[in-house]
């Protein structure tokens, strides 16, 4: 019987080359083709945060504020609030408009609608008189179906009364003294809570339904600030604003209003 071979120190078998547990596909992270997945999740998160954002603003709520003085005191100059945009037709498609649950608005709600000069800042007035409803102004006091509206929430920072005289502006004649006019069905006789400081349904007439395109909900910032003419502002202008409002936030924001509900 042949002698064993010695062993030889060291000279141990390799043992066999276990198969890998990371799955072929896999892929290093920091390889170009994992750059690129992140870069795709990173580009899919962008627009679905944009595409959230869109959809809620224009049909949900938005942030808006008031640039007047003409709901005052109910609304601030300053005012920051957002606007319940549900179930209002006007915010949607015009041929899905038909089929779409209408929201029913009575007497006293502050709704927001479309400028009735066509600019791009929506107005917000109170809902004096509904569809068939006859509104009357004698000396300051608003007359619904003949019977005096209760107003608690109205001011008057005028106690003159202007009569209908030829050397008066339209809007001064029919600011105290007004109709009667019967409120057309699906419409609004709208007007402001500073009765004596406010462009409304006195001035352009009724507000159709289709145009209300929301209700204010609440405040969630007030910044103490003067009245000013919306459009377009330079850029210079904005960073200004901007850094006005940086530089005065502690001092004139109206902290008590936070969480005020508007009604």
């Amino acid at each position: 019987m042949p002698d064993a071979e010695p062993e030889i120190p060291g000279n141990d078998p390799v043992p066999a080359a276990l198969p890998s547990e990371e799955s072929p596909d896999a892929v290093d992270d920091d390889s170009p083709r994992g750059g690129k997945g992140a870069l795709r999740e990173w580009t899919e998160s962008l627009v679905f945060t944009i595409a959230f954002v869109l959809l809620f603003t224009n049909f949900v709520a938005q942030a808006t504020q008031v640039p007047t003085e003409s709901m005052k005191p109910t609304i601030l100059v300053g005012d920051h609030f957002f606007l319940d945009k549900l179930a209002f037709p006007a915010n949607y498609p015009r041929f899905v408009q038909p089929v779409l649950p209408a929201r029913s608005l009575e007497q006293g709600d502050i709704v927001a609608f479309r400028a009735p000069d066509g600019g791009p800042v929506p107005f917000v007035k109170r809902i004096v008189g509904v569809g068939g409803d006859v509104v009357e102004i004698r000396e300051k006091i608003v007359r619904v179906n003949g019977a005096v509206l209760d107003e608690p929430y109205k001011i008057h920072v005028d106690t003159h009364v202007y009569r209908a005289n030829a050397f008066l502006g339209s809007g001064l004649m029919g600011r105290d003294n007004f109709g009667p006019v019967t409120v057309p069905d699906d419409a609004y006789f709208v007007m402001g809570d500073n009765r004596d400081n406010s462009r409304d349904s006195r001035a352009w007439g009724f507000v159709s339904h289709g145009d209300v395109i929301g209700k204010p909900l609440f405040v969630y910032w007030s910044f103490e600030g003067g009245a000013y003419t919306p459009g377009r502002r330079s850029l210079l202008d904005r960073v200004r604003g901007y850094a006005s409002v940086a530089a005065n936030f502690f001092g004139q924001t109206r902290w008590f209003r936070t969480g005020t509900l508007i009604r």
